[in-house]
């Protein structure tokens, strides 16, 4: 029972990283900042909800999972290709990481990070 807890929740943290995708595309498309800062607070406080019922290896896979599915349908909800690497990007995240997704391929690297996710969400 405890593995379909944990896929209910992976599912929900993919969902709300899908919502807060279609909102930062609809900020962008309105030429309105982007605030970093509070997106992560906002993404911590969803995981602080259900902390009491998770492991640190759950918490890990709940911040990993953000990464792949929420840059891949922020880029769809913007008209780009799912696999689209932004080279104005202010996220301090984006900016680190862009030169080893152009070295080792965008769905390689998300990829990655969506299977270590669910292997840390379900342990």
């Amino acid at each position: 029972m405890q593995i379909v807890y944990s896929l209910l929740l992976f599912c929900l943290f993919i969902g709300i990283n899908i919502g807060l995708a279609k909102y930062d595309a609809y900020k962008i498309k309105r030429n309105l900042r982007i605030r970093h800062a509070i997106n992560s607070i906002i993404y911590a406080v969803c995981i602080a909800i259900f902390y009491k019922w998770l492991t640190v290896y759950k918490v890990v896979g709940l911040l990993l999972v953000r990464i792949p599915v929420f840059n891949t349908t922020l880029n769809i909800f913007r008209g780009h290709p799912a696999h689209h690497i932004s080279h104005t990007t202010t996220s301090i995240i984006d900016q680190r990481t862009n030169k080893v997704v152009m070295r080792i391929g965008y769905f390689t690297y998300h990829g990655i990070l969506l299977i270590l996710s669910l292997i840390f969400v379900l342990l």
